[in-house]
This record gives C-alpha cells, sequence and structure tokens, in this order.
C-alpha cells in the first residue's frame, strides 16, 4: 500500500501495458483510495449504507444514530466524527471505536491507523426498512 499525496495507486489495464514497456514495477489490482477529512465523510458517508451487500447491513443516520442489521438481528448505537476519524459505537463497546476512513468510488476502507489492518466495505443509498 502506498501513501504518498496520502492516495493509493489505481491501475488500469492501460498503465499496466506502459508501466510494462517502460520497465516500471506494476502493482496491479489496486484502486485509488482517498483518505477523507470530517467534510468529505459528512458529504460521502452519513445518510448512506455501509455494506458487505448480503450479510450486514449499517446504517449513518444524520442525527447521529448508528442502526445495523447483521442478518436479522438489529442493534443501535452511535456515530461522531472526531479528529477527521469516523468514531462508532454499539451496545457491546464501552468506548467508541475510531477510524480513519478512506473511498474509493462506493468503496470505503476503514483503519484504526497506518498499521492496522483494514476493513473493507460498500457504501449504498440507504433503502428504507
Amino acid at each position: 500500500m502506498m501513501e504518498s499525496g496520502r492516495e493509493l495507486p489505481v491501475l488500469t489495464p492501460t498503465l499496466v501495458l506502459l508501466s510494462l514497456a517502460a520497465g516500471w514495477p506494476v502493482a496491479y489490482g489496486q484502486e485509488m483510495f482517498k483518505l477523507l477529512g470530517e467534510k468529505d465523510i459528512r458529504a460521502r458517508v452519513i445518510g448512506k449504507d455501509m455494506t458487505d451487500s448480503s450479510h450486514w447491513v449499517t446504517y449513518f443516520r444524520s442525527d447521529g444514530a448508528l442502526l445495523s442489521n447483521e442478518m436479522g438481528r438489529k442493534w443501535t448505537g452511535t456515530w461522531k466524527i472526531q479528529n477527521n476519524k469516523l468514531c462508532m459505537s454499539n451496545p457491546n463497546l464501552e468506548s467508541p471505536d475510531c477510524n480513519e476512513v478512506w473511498m474509493s468510488g462506493a468503496n470505503i476502507r476503514l483503519r484504526a491507523n497506518k498499521d492496522a489492518e483494514t476493513f473493507d466495505a460498500l457504501l449504498e443509498n440507504h433503502k428504507a426498512d
């Protein structure tokens, strides 16, 4: 993963071929993820559903409520943005879990810090219950 300029590379088949012809190393299959700040998190994440498209969905309601449905099991938590990180709580957490938010199109990637593993999902328009 490359972080110069706070972006991760996107390589299309054309770029891969040009890179190979020029003798440059290629990291194929990576998408361009951009680190979001508070303003962009509010604009791109809040009011949307975060999902794996089949097993679970979490809705970031604009009033700070976090509504989740995991294979029929529903729970309610809260979200807030603090220090350019998205912080979420649920009934099982003693304190909010805060993560950087990286996006590429509809793909969202959460991670606590640069050394942590990532959590990947999709953002979709909210579907009413």
